[in-house]
């Protein structure tokens, strides 16, 4: 399975318990970049997704197929877990924070 990452994704697994929260900061960040895309959602059931996805764990969000974690963008593992970490001004985060999401929008989107 070959995925064309383009756009904006919201990508968690159905035992996460924070895609809501990240569903919210995702539409607030791009309502205050004025980005009129809709963000696709997709649900993480299988490995061969996670790899066809680059997939860390849940929730994610990709803009043009890059995490908006930029550390994230760094390693190699993935996998199907929940609740993973964002690492954002100095905290440890459950979710992506709009600010988060905005920087990476102004980094990733506007290419």
């Amino acid at each position: 399975m070959q995925i064309l990452n383009e756009g904006i994704e919201l990508l968690y697994t159905r035992e996460c318990h924070n895609w809501q929260q990240t569903l919210q900061n995702l539409k607030q960040a791009l309502e205050m970049e004025k980005v009129k895309e809709q963000p696709k959602i997709i649900i993480m059931d299988t490995m061969e997704q996670v790899y066809a996805y680059n997939f860390f764990g849940s929730p994610t969000i990709h803009i043009n197929g890059q995490d908006v974690d930029p550390r994230v963008r760094r390693t190699g593992k993935r996998g199907l877990g929940t609740d993973r970490p964002y690492f954002y001004q100095r905290r440890s985060w459950a979710f992506p924070s709009v600010e988060m999401i905005r920087k990476a929008i102004k980094e990733l989107y506007y290419l």
